[in-house]
């Protein structure tokens, strides 16, 4: 996405850090950045499993111009296999409130823990685009997925990587793609601290979320 001229988000790095630390997890900074786009994979982000299967979940649905795709291995044990798609369920459902031009779109505030850092980053990030007039569209990727356990059986830290070399801000108004990506770095290492819910059986849900810009591992 056209980075250049979006708002950053530094407000949320302190709280990130402390919840990452309390997952026992490493604790680097979020870079200045709102990310970028979107398989339209709503119908395959289903939980894995016949927990997942029950629960009562969002519908989200993109545009047919822009989608989310992850290659992602499912994780053998079941509490990280859940939380793995949680947190892939809940970037999608961020850039569904982006593509449905609202902020306070419910589908991501049933992917994260209430009033965590996680839910105002995913408000702000939604924020961030549709203010200047904007969705999104394109391809985002997503590979190098993991899931790794803290102290406490209740937390989950998922990383990924994030390409954005086929994603783009577009105006909602005229339809045009702003492609100009000047020397920004396309790629971004994501970190979201998942918890499990203690009301819905099988669902995980964001607690704080952050990203390093232009990250080794994810150039590669």
């Amino acid at each position: 996405m056209n980075r250049r001229t979006l708002p950053a988000l530094t407000a949320l790095a302190t709280v990130t850090v402390l919840l990452l630390a309390a997952c026992g997890g490493e604790s680097s900074e979020p870079d200045e950045r709102t990310p970028g786009s979107g398989e339209s994979s709503a119908e395959a982000s289903a939980s894995p499993g016949e927990e997942g299967e029950a629960i009562d979940r969002p519908e989200m649905e993109f545009p047919k111009d822009f989608k989310m795709t992850w290659d992602v291995a499912t994780p053998a044990d079941p509490d990280e296999a859940a939380a793995v798609n949680d947190a892939r369920n809940y970037m999608e459902a961020t850039f569904h409130a982006v593509t449905e031009q609202d902020p306070e779109d419910s589908a991501y505030k049933f992917y994260v823990v209430p009033h965590s850092q996680a839910q105002q980053y995913a408000k702000e990030t939604a924020e961030a685009i549709v203010q200047r007039g904007w969705t999104v569209t394109g391809e985002l990727r997503h590979s190098n997925v993991q899931a790794r356990k803290g102290e406490s059986e209740r937390l989950i830290t998922v990383s990924f990587c994030q390409n954005e070399t086929e994603a783009f801000s577009k105006e909602v108004k005229t339809g045009k793609v702003l492609k100009d990506q000047g020397s920004e770095t396309p790629y971004y290492a994501y970190s979201v601290l998942m918890e499990k819910s203690a009301s819905i059986e099988g669902l995980w849900q964001a607690k704080a979320a952050s990203t390093t810009k232009g990250a080794a591992q994810c150039a590669s």
